[in-house]
């Protein structure tokens, strides 16, 4: 692991031959629960185990502000050198107002975004990464180092053949997603071993992404949440353990030291954090430190202590996370998410309140001062009032930057704070807020960004089965559809769809809840963790295949990744099948074996003179089955005087003393001048067995 060596002053911090950087940690409101992955998650879920969809709904960069807002479009503004607004073009935006929905493409919406210090990168509602804005390093995963001004020009970033994202996090200058498959995939600036790939070369400035493979994260295990700092990543394991790896000189990564992690050994080889026993719930990457939140709701944070930012009462760093005590948030206070950003901290409580510690300048705390918090003895966040964000307003989301903190409220609207230089506060002006009484957050209020961003979701998924996939010309099976709400926010007015294809009949649906008719179930609500089931008998008359497809086409409440009655299979909210019904085809014969051999024998009367009659008689030799051939059928027997037939007879098969044996009496006629005749027997042969002739039997006519 290679050391290196930094410093800061006053809450900036330098390096040789690295950009001035910092981590917008997105930091959601939640209710205290077992961890967990929201399919298709949101930017920098890491800040928050449950809210994190809403968390991607807001993203704050080095000098630019990112929000989702209701019709699922993305505002950006700010500065916007390099072109990470979006636009086109590198001109400011000064205010909310006048930024219009960034171009992602034809029909493409925004389930997440990721501000970083020069880019910005989006989840997009088919799962797949656009980035755009500075290229250097290769930032942006399209395997060069160009700048991209509007991502409706540039391709999917390639994260590996058929794999989507669920959650991505943009540091300084590289980028992380959480795939699909729980695998980690990152790019950009390798410098330090951010990437995690065991050595620090820069990856997507000539390679694909999916090229260099995923970030090894131990045998067996999976992330579940991930935030990347400026020059550091950190994720959450499926086990609740937590790895670190980048720069480590300001003791970031929690291991004890200052060496770096991922230069030249991999993250799973160097093993998880010492969290004394405690399983992470929430991650936030800063500049130079990170902070958790831990199963017990303690929030504890190590690394560079400059300016109180740790929130201990002190300026001292730490080295080992291990050593980190849990911050006083307040008596009896917990934290329920947290957000590190370039010297200052911010977490929302248990109460639903915001506090923030560290670096006070330009207002970025929004105390209405420019006072550090958290840097002298005894001045601890619990020391501190809540951030007065209007007068009872909580915050849903929360994003902490370089210089300035973005709040998404529960009445849908959007406060900033701190310096508002380039206009990333998004008022119209440059102005900083948060810094005086007069320039408070309440009294700034909302900034007026072109839509509301949802403050309650629900994540409604829908599954489709038939008690039988296949069904015979005329016959019925039964279609289940059960709809859940998998959000944190109760879900009013869900209808589901499920039209009859043509030539399929629908019976009498049975359901939970609500009522169905017309091809839509009015389901209702669903509470957080409900389900609702619906029953639907079917019949078809004709043989063919039947694509039975149902999907919500309707809710109250915003969906991250899924958009009702969009008709898109991919969506968790659509639900197809096919229904067989095969032609009816006639049976084939089965195959019959052929007996062994056919005995025949013959005896004239008289024994002189002209024969009357003869008596003809033998047995049929069965072949070997299991089960045994049944004995049966007829034997036709034949007399033949040269070509002439002189008497014929069809005489059944008998089992007599376990043989299959038969006898009969036939009479020649017209046969005096033949001195011979040729008496023959021929099986006739039956379902089981194939026909069977016997040898030739001369018998003496005169």
């Amino acid at each position: 692991m290679v050391g290196r060596l930094w410093y800061e002053a006053r809450g900036y911090m330098s390096r040789p031959l690295i950009q001035r950087a910092r981590l917008a940690a997105t930091l959601v409101f939640v209710a205290v629960c077992a961890l967990s992955v929201v399919p298709l998650a949101a930017a920098e879920q890491a800040s928050s185990p449950t809210r994190s969809s809403q968390g991607g709904f807001l993203d704050v960069g080095d000098e630019h502000t990112c929000a989702v807002v209701g019709d699922r479009s993305v505002r950006c503004w700010g500065r916007g050198l390099a072109g990470r607004l979006g636009y086109g073009g590198e001109q400011n935006i000064l205010s909310a107002a006048a930024a219009p929905p960034v171009d992602l493409g034809p029909g493409r919406t925004v389930r997440a975004i990721a501000a970083g210090d020069f880019h910005t990168c989006a989840i997009v509602d088919d799962g797949s990464v656009r980035c755009w804005g500075f290229g250097a390093n290769g930032r942006l995963g399209y395997g060069g180092t160009g700048d991209v001004r509007s991502p409706a020009t540039a391709p999917a970033v390639d994260i590996g053949p058929g794999r989507t994202a669920r959650a991505i996090t943009v540091g300084a200058s590289h980028t992380c997603v959480i795939r699909d498959d729980g695998a980690v995939v990152c790019w950009g600036n390798g410098v330090s071993g951010r990437l995690g790939y065991g050595n620090q070369a820069s990856i997507g400035d000539n390679e694909s992404p999916a090229s260099a493979g995923v970030v090894d994260l131990g045998p067996g295990r999976t992330a579940v949440a991930i935030s990347a700092g400026d020059f550091h990543t950190c994720a959450i394991r499926d086990d609740g353990s937590l790895l670190c790896w980048g720069f480590g000189s300001g003791g970031q990564l929690g291991k004890g030291g200052t060496s770096d992690i991922g230069d030249d050994e991999t993250p799973g080889a160097a093993g998880p954090v010492n969290l004394n026993g405690r399983r992470a719930r929430a991650v936030a990457g800063g500049k130079g430190h990170t902070c958790v939140v831990l199963d017990d709701g303690s929030a504890r944070c190590w690394g560079f202590g400059a300016d109180g930012r740790l929130g201990y009462g002190n300026a001292a760093n730490i080295l080992d996370a291990a050593a980190a005590p849990p911050i006083d948030l307040g008596p009896g206070r917990s934290a329920i998410a947290i957000a590190a950003g370039e010297a200052h901290t911010c977490a929302i409580l248990d109460t639903e309140a915001v506090r923030c510690w560290g670096f006070g300048g330009n207002g970025r705390l929004g105390y209405g001062t420019t006072d550090s918090i958290g840097d002298q003895v005894g001045e601890t966040p619990g020391t501190v009032g809540p951030v007065a964000l209007g007068p009872g307003r909580v915050a849903r989301a929360l994003s902490v930057g370089y210089s300035h903190t973005c709040a998404a409220l529960d009445d849908g609207t959007l406060r900033c704070w701190g310096f508002g230089g380039s206009g990333r506060l998004g008022y119209g002006g440059e102005a900083s807020v948060g810094d005086s009484p007069a320039r408070s957050v309440a009294v700034t209020g909302p900034v007026p960004v072109g839509g509301v961003v949802p403050p309650l979701v629900a994540d409604l998924s829908l599954t489709l089965g038939a008690s039988a996939g296949e069904v015979p010309v005329g016959g019925a099976a039964t279609v289940g559809v059960t709809v859940a709400n998998g959000g944190v926010d109760t879900a009013q007015g869900i209808v589901v769809a499920l039209p009859a294809p043509a030539g399929v009949a629908q019976g009498g649906a049975s359901a939970t809840q609500g009522a169905f008719a017309g091809g839509n179930w009015q389901v209702g609500s669903l509470a957080p963790g409900a389900t609702a089931t619906l029953q639907v008998p079917v019949s078809v008359g004709a043989s063919g295949t039947y694509t039975v497809a149902s999907e919500v086409v309707a809710s109250s409440l915003y969906d991250p990744d899924s958009t009702p009655g969009n008709g898109i299979p991919g969506e968790d909210d659509f639900g197809a099948l096919a229904l067989i019904v095969p032609t009816v085809q006639s049976a084939p014969a089965p195959l019959r074996a052929l007996p062994r051999s056919l005995i025949v024998k013959a005896v004239r009367w008289p024994k002189r003179g002209l024969a009357k009659r003869i008596t003809v008689s033998g047995r049929l030799v069965l072949p070997r089955l299991r089960p045994a051939a049944r004995c049966g059928g007829k034997v036709q027997v034949r007399a033949k005087a040269g070509r002439r037939t002189v008497a014929v007879r069809t005489v059944a098969l008998r089992k007599r003393k376990g043989a299959c044996t038969y006898t009969t009496i036939i009479r020649p006629k017209r046969a005096k001048a033949a001195t011979r005749l040729v008496v023959s027997a021929r099986f006739l042969g039956t379902t089981q067995l194939r026909p069977r002739a016997s040898k030739n039997v001369r018998v003496r006519n005169r």
